[in-house]
């Protein structure tokens, strides 16, 4: 089953990876494109690797040794409640890594990103990837999360990363009506503005209800244009990428 999944999501990944290039192609440097998707892939290669050898053993073991709190609930009722429970999850996350420095220093190679495009939603710190996987155990664990649930959760977080990180536009009369349902680039992109008092807000991951339930919804969604990065540092290459966390230098 994970060969089959693993297989969609690349070919997902890889039709909006073609189709973004092609129309976007003369929109940055060639120079600065390779070195955005070295460090992207570097990222993604480590983080799958950990996913692989500790997060994905963590998540079963969490499950197995649960209680049944949803899962006694119908199959229909339990698994959408579970994919709830944890975009839950990774919005308190999302929101600690802004607002507590330690969790800042590994989320913050994320935000380093000039280019926002697909490719930007593989490049998360291994180490944050882990911690984040920590906080999920702990809601798999206390609400009884089943395995089917964290599969389908996966699943839709990618999807949903691959696009709301994505430089693909519709109307913006259609699009905040769509935002409303799930995350959309045009939603995302204030999270993403070089100031830092404007990445603080628009965290969610699939559902925004979360930002207008908690207030970190930005005021000036789809009503200007946003520049990508961080204010007080240039991006970094893909070695330093992994080891920046680690250095005096993190987070600023």
């Amino acid at each position: 089953m994970h060969y089959i999944t693993d297989h969609w999501l690349v070919a997902w990944f890889t039709l909006l990876f073609i189709i973004e290039f092609y129309f976007h192609k003369k929109n940055d440097s060639l120079s600065k494109k390779n070195k955005h998707w070295k460090v992207n892939f570097v990222n993604f290669l480590a983080t799958k690797s950990i996913s692989y050898l500790i997060i994905v053993p963590l998540f079963i073991l969490a499950s197995k040794n649960s209680n049944d709190f949803i899962q006694h609930l119908s199959f229909w009722i339990s698994i959408p409640l579970g994919v709830v429970i944890l975009d839950l999850s990774g919005y308190i996350f999302h929101r600690i890594s802004h607002e507590i420095e330690f969790f800042w220093r590994f989320h913050e190679i994320h935000h380093l990103d000039e280019i926002l495009d697909v490719s930007t939603s593989l490049r998360v710190h291994f180490l944050e990837a882990l911690f984040h996987a920590i906080l999920n155990s702990l809601f798999i664990y206390a609400f009884g999360i089943s395995q089917e649930s964290i599969a389908i959760h996966a699943l839709l977080s990618f999807l949903f990363a691959t696009y709301h990180h994505s430089r693909f536009k519709i109307p913006v009369s259609i699009e905040e009506k769509l935002s409303l349902l799930f995350t959309t680039p045009g939603f995302h992109e204030p999270h993403h503005d070089i100031d830092i008092k404007n990445n603080q807000s628009n965290y969610a991951f699939i559902f925004p209800l979360w930002d207008h339930i908690f207030s970190t919804y930005h005021k000036y969604t789809f009503k200007k244009e946003w520049v990508f990065g961080l204010s007080y540092s240039n991006d970094v290459d893909a070695i330093k990428s992994l080891v920046k966390p680690l250095s005096k230098d993190a987070g600023k």
